[in-house]
């Protein structure tokens, strides 16, 4: 990771906001298509998984130039950004969204192996307890090693993601209500921060997922997000017109520098004004 930022942004910002989401859903069904699907590829015996197989295989180690941490109930906002993000620059970026669904995905195939009993037509608690602690511990790897692998990342920041929360001293913060968002915070701060241009050379070379009904148990996790780079619609939209006018400058297209690469030139306009 080069650098994170805190990216406040609405569906409303976006002119061609059907065609961007239909272009961002795609980019997901083609990540998606990297996941295995059958467990008996990763059998080391009759009774034992090839964790690190299984792991490669459902969690593929993608690299990207953003990542997109959003809240489930964001997913149209992450897709028009995400299709946005492509037609307009042509960069590519992993929704984090697909990480969290590979994950429910695998662990209903493991369920379904090890944990139902068909007697009662229910799953032994102690069993999936176990299976939940595996694919967890696999998921956490692969989406640490995504976002390590990937220059940018951007924590769409909204009310779905943040919701204003007050603390017992009536102080509100920057909370939220979602474990796999605040693994995404956290993992960006511990992340190991790399030159873009490291970044550049080895690709030349080559979510929330969980509900918000009061039958559900909550737990809030104070979310320090307020230390990444604030970013807004103007910002972009800033971006957008500076990579059109490089675009169609003599000096851009096949013979232009690494600096007219589009996320130096959001660098420019973040880190230099």
């Amino acid at each position: 990771m080069f650098t994170a930022f805190d990216l406040q942004i609405r569906l409303k910002d976006f002119s061609c906001v059907d065609e961007y989401i239909n272009i961002g859903k795609q980019q997901k069904d083609t990540l998606k298509k990297l996941a295995k699907e059958e467990l008996g590829d990763f059998m080391l015996s009759d009774e034992v998984i090839d964790g690190e197989k299984l792991s490669n295989a459902w969690f593929k180690n993608i690299e990207s130039d953003i990542f997109i941490s959003h809240s489930h109930n964001d997913a149209d906002l992450a897709f028009a950004l995400t299709g946005w993000l492509k037609k307009e620059f042509d960069l590519d970026v992993f929704l984090d969204e697909v990480v969290w669904g590979s994950a429910d995905e695998l662990l209903k195939q493991l369920d379904e192996k090890y944990c139902y009993q068909e007697d009662t037509k229910t799953y032994n608690y102690k069993k999936r307890n176990f299976t939940t602690s595996h694919v967890h511990a696999m998921l956490s790897t692969a989406i640490h090693s995504v976002m390590d692998n990937s220059e940018v990342i951007f924590f769409l920041n909204t009310k779905e993601s943040f919701p204003s929360i007050k603390n017992v001293m009536n102080e509100t913060s920057e909370y939220t209500l979602s474990p796999w968002i605040y693994q995404e915070v956290m993992n960006a701060k511990l992340l190991r921060q790399v030159n873009w241009s490291v970044y550049r050379s080895k690709r030349s070379l080559n979510h929330s997922l969980y509900e918000t009904s009061s039958d559900y148990l909550k737990i809030a996790y104070r979310t320090p997000i307020n230390d990444f780079t604030l970013i807004d619609s103007q910002i972009l939209n800033t971006w957008y017109e500076k990579h059109t006018k490089n675009k169609s400058s003599p000096y851009g297209g096949l013979f232009a520098s690494t600096y007219d690469h589009p996320l130096n030139q959001l660098y420019d306009i973040i880190f230099k004004t």
